[in-house]
């Protein structure tokens, strides 16, 4: 033994600390996996909930976990492509983790839609529940006329409301969901409105007209401070692409001088602190821009 010792050129103690290292970093490696493993398998778990109920409040019916892997595929993608203009691993990890917000921000782009669309029909909607009382139907005939007359998405909220009371469910419980699944003041004031003709058992005929031109009155007023305000919001969006346009021209007329941006400390911090500028410059612009009737 003493003679292998001698042959490899180390003493038996160096051999055995070097033994002891090799052992503590596989085994952190090993630790390291296995808590990797847990976070993503935690991580998808959360995914998949969050997901899929703002999906299935969106009635988009897609897989959460091909969303999930058409997101880690972007997020590879665009890492690449980072380190390769830029020569930094930490600007490609920063990119992947910026990527890892894309999915979450074209899922809340697709509801603030889908509850844009919704507030535009809810005028319609209340004057064709308006309608049916007035005809002498009951409140949920009222309802299922107007779900078979107006297209989606109300007309899909309608027959969700619909088909959760034939399964049992009081009309409490299913104006209450409906509530939930639209927040906007428009579906707080149809519901308390519904609420109220089915807790007294009247005609609420009149008292909907009245809540369906009011409706009507304020969308067509918020419309107009759209228009007005359209410059401002046009502003921070050219204010905000205005930088990352300009480093690409920079980078393609001049990459070795860019590359100091990308490539050093100095140049990182600097990037860092432009975007926290620019978000808080958005942010603002917004906010000032943000007229609440």
């Amino acid at each position: 033994m003493n003679s292998l010792w001698s042959l490899s050129g180390a003493s038996p103690g160096t051999a055995l600390v070097l033994a002891a290292v090799f052992a503590a970093a596989a085994l952190g490696f090993v630790v390291m996996a296995l808590i990797g493993t847990q976070a993503a398998h935690g991580y998808r778990q959360r995914f998949a909930a969050e997901v899929g109920m703002r999906l299935r409040r969106s009635f988009v019916f897609v897989d959460s976990g091909r969303l999930l892997g058409a997101g880690v595929l972007l997020a590879v993608a665009t890492a690449l492509a980072a380190v390769l203009v830029s020569g930094n691993v930490l600007v490609g990890v920063a990119a992947a983790l910026g990527c890892g917000f894309v999915p979450r921000l074209l899922l809340r782009r697709l509801r603030r839609r889908r509850e844009a669309r919704f507030r535009d029909q809810v005028p319609d909607l209340i004057g064709l529940v308006a309608g049916g009382l007035r005809a002498g139907n009951g409140l949920a005939q009222a309802l299922a006329q107007t779900a078979a007359e107006i297209p989606a998405p109300a007309g899909q909220e309608l027959q969700l409301l619909l088909r959760e009371q034939r399964l049992g469910a009081s009309l409490e419980r299913c104006l209450t969901n409906l509530e939930v699944r639209v927040p906007l003041e428009e579906t707080r004031l149809l519901v308390a409105a519904l609420r109220i003709g089915a807790a007294t058992g009247g005609s609420v005929a009149g008292a909907l007209d009245s809540l369906a031109e009011s409706t009507r009155r304020k969308i067509a007023l918020e419309g107009r401070i759209r228009a007005l305000t359209a410059q401002g919001r046009l502003q921070a969006l050219v204010m905000g692409l205005l930088p990352f346009a300009l480093a690409g021209v920079l980078f393609a007329i001049d990459p070795a001088s860019m590359h100091a941006l990308f490539g050093t400390g100095i140049g990182l911090a600097v990037c860092a602190f432009v975007l926290i500028s620019q978000a808080a410059g958005i942010y603002l612009i917004r906010r000032i821009v943000a007229i609440e009737v």
